[in-house]
């Protein structure tokens, strides 16, 4: 079976910075892949190549346009391209107009998403547009029943084909590791220091300021607890700063900057509490997950995707934008042992849930449930 990955052109698919988008479309990739699937990637990147990824073959396709035209220029071009080859699956990744724009392929197509507000919705004089050509789809994805049910109220949809497909965590990569992490808080200065992390796109919608607000808090009462931060200034891709990223240091708090992917299992291990206080559009929370997936508790906000990722026993719950609570959950966990100790002891076993091979199941059974086997073959092989 041939399976195409396309995804948002904003960022090449193996940006070392990327986000949850890229690091889905190469997870779910390299897991097909090893299940004898030949799998394809399509990367926007500003020079046209081809390149392997444990057995997934990435072609890179040349655009010049930037965003919002960048997305349709990336994918004119590499559907003019599959035309002339067998496809079995298109898998559209946050790019709503795939199956309108790929009409001429036939393929079953799929669309996965983490925002159910496809470009502007209905602020777009092309809102009818795109409530008809998401239509198109085979069956859409959305990442958590949050999103599910979202994109069901806002589009008004009845009878769309619509299944969750919760993104994933790679349990190799991410694993606890006591000898990275504190090997890392003693490059930073911080070995004896109670330590607590957010990682992720520093910004009020992520909730940034509300950490370095109960941050301010807890010190006052906790003087050996230290913060620190990794992520790009509002989007990735940016490696500048901004107020909010210099607030960080202002306050006593280390800012790292967007971390390499390389990097990331050695951040979360470094920590002993990770923090996700989103305010708005947090659809899944892949952060939190890999932290789970390192031994550490989450204290996250009550919002959107989060308490589908975050379960009760590895976890600590405030209300959205209260960053009082927040420091409340935080001062709980420093000073309670046993709390602390239950939480972490329950955060792996959690994350397990979404390990790839998993999430890859649901979707091989949903891949199924649209796809015919042509001719004698199955699509799909069996494992």
């Amino acid at each position: 079976m041939t399976i195409v990955h396309l995804g948002p052109s904003v960022l090449p698919i193996s940006y070392p910075f990327g986000g949850a988008i890229q690091r889905r479309m190469l997870e779910m990739a390299k897991a097909q892949s090893a299940r004898g699937e030949n799998v394809i990637i399509y990367s926007a990147d500003s020079e046209s190549g081809q390149t392997n990824f444990h057995g997934v073959e990435i072609r890179s396709i040349a655009c010049r346009h930037m965003m919002p035209f960048r997305d349709f220029e990336y994918m004119k071009k590499a559907l003019r391209e599959l035309r002339r080859e067998s496809v079995d699956v298109l898998h559209f990744h946050n790019l709503p107009e795939g199956a309108a724009y790929s009409m001429a392929i036939r393929a079953k197509k799929f669309l996965s998403f983490d925002y159910f507000i496809f470009r502007r919705g209905k602020r777009t004089p092309l809102f009818w547009w795109y409530r008809s050509a998401v239509r198109q789809f085979s069956s859409l994805l959305p990442v958590s029943q949050y999103c599910l049910q979202g994109c069901k109220s806002y589009w008004g949809w009845d009878g769309v084909p619509m299944r969750v497909i919760h993104n994933g965590v790679n349990l190799e990569q991410f694993s606890p590791d006591p000898a990275s992490g504190l090997a890392r808080k003693r490059s930073l200065g911080i070995e004896k220091a109670r330590t607590i992390l957010y990682v992720g796109r520093v910004c009020q919608q992520k909730g940034t300021d509300l950490v370095i607000e109960a941050f301010q808090r807890l010190r006052r009462k906790f003087p050996n607890v230290c913060l620190v931060v990794a992520g790009p200034a509002e989007q990735f891709g940016n490696r500048g700063q901004t107020n909010l990223t210099r607030r960080i240091s202002e306050v006593g708090g280390i800012y790292l900057g967007p971390v390499e992917e390389r990097d990331l299992a050695a951040i979360y291990n470094l920590c002993d509490i990770f923090v996700m206080p989103s305010r708005s559009i947090e659809m899944f929370g892949m952060a939190a997950l890999e932290a789970q997936a390192c031994g550490k508790p989450v204290v996250c906000s009550q919002h959107g995707g989060l308490p589908e990722v975050i379960s009760p026993e590895s976890g600590m719950f405030f209300p959205v934008g209260n960053a009082d609570a927040l420091a409340g959950c935080l001062s709980d966990l420093i000073q309670n042992a046993d709390l602390y100790r239950s939480k972490a002891e329950a955060a792996r076993p959690n994350a397990l849930r979404f390990g790839w091979s998993r999430i890859i199941d649901d979707l091989e059974t949903t891949y199924r449930g649209c796809c015919k086997p042509q001719n004698s073959s199955a699509l799909l092989s069996e494992t």
